[in-house]
């Protein structure tokens, strides 16, 4: 639903004035690879290693998802189109990809808890989350890519070390796994209210 409510607003704006900030809909596009990595790992049982081998993919993609909120960088006025309306669709593509990481992180969960129990789950979370929130400082700041793992190692481990090395990076590192663990815990750990009785 917040990928169809994302896409609506889009199209919306594209109406009213012209097509513009296409690179919204790569960004969605990267979000969603975690969320079909996790979909798989979750369809039928795995070997323990095809899951620990499914997971390092899973890792590098991941930041892709709340990296969308990062987006709202971009945010200025626009001729055609209001401040107020851009505020709504660059929101609107960040609770998309906030979204497709949340479930995609509650999938893997199950996988990680199916093959190795409920507190390495806990602990996995913990580790996803951390690094999740360290691979969007990178994307963002220093523009990098999950790919570069695999184009530019070098460089890419070099980024890594000096980045961890900067309290302003971990900080913002930290504000941002700490949102993203805010709303995983909200959407999938949040206890109903109980219910009052009419004799209360």
């Amino acid at each position: 639903m917040p990928t169809v409510v994302a896409a609506i607003m889009w199209w919306t704006r594209a109406f009213i004035v012209r097509p513009a900030v296409t690179f919204m809909w790569w960004n969605l596009f990267l979000a969603w690879l975690p969320w079909v990595i996790s979909t798989f790992c979750t369809q039928a049982p795995r070997r323990r290693v095809t899951l620990m081998l499914l997971t390092v993919p899973w890792l590098l993609l991941l930041p892709n998802a709340p990296y969308l909120l990062t987006d709202l960088v971009h945010l200025r006025e626009r001729h055609g189109v209001s401040l107020e309306f851009d505020v709504l669709l660059f929101a609107s593509f960040a609770l998309a990809g906030c979204a497709l990481g949340w479930v995609s992180l509650r999938q893997m969960h199950h996988a990680w808890e199916g093959q190795f129990g409920k507190a390495v789950a806990h602990g996995f979370d913990l580790v996803a989350i951390a690094l999740t929130g360290f691979g969007v400082y990178l994307g963002r700041f220093l523009r990098l890519n999950s790919w570069d793992v695999l184009t530019a190692p070098g460089a890419l481990a070099k980024c890594i070390v000096d980045a961890a090395t900067q309290p302003d990076a971990l900080l913002f590192s930290l504000g941002v796994a700490a949102f993203f663990a805010a709303g995983y815990s909200l959407v999938f750990h949040a206890r109903p209210e109980r219910a009052v009785s009419e004799d209360e």
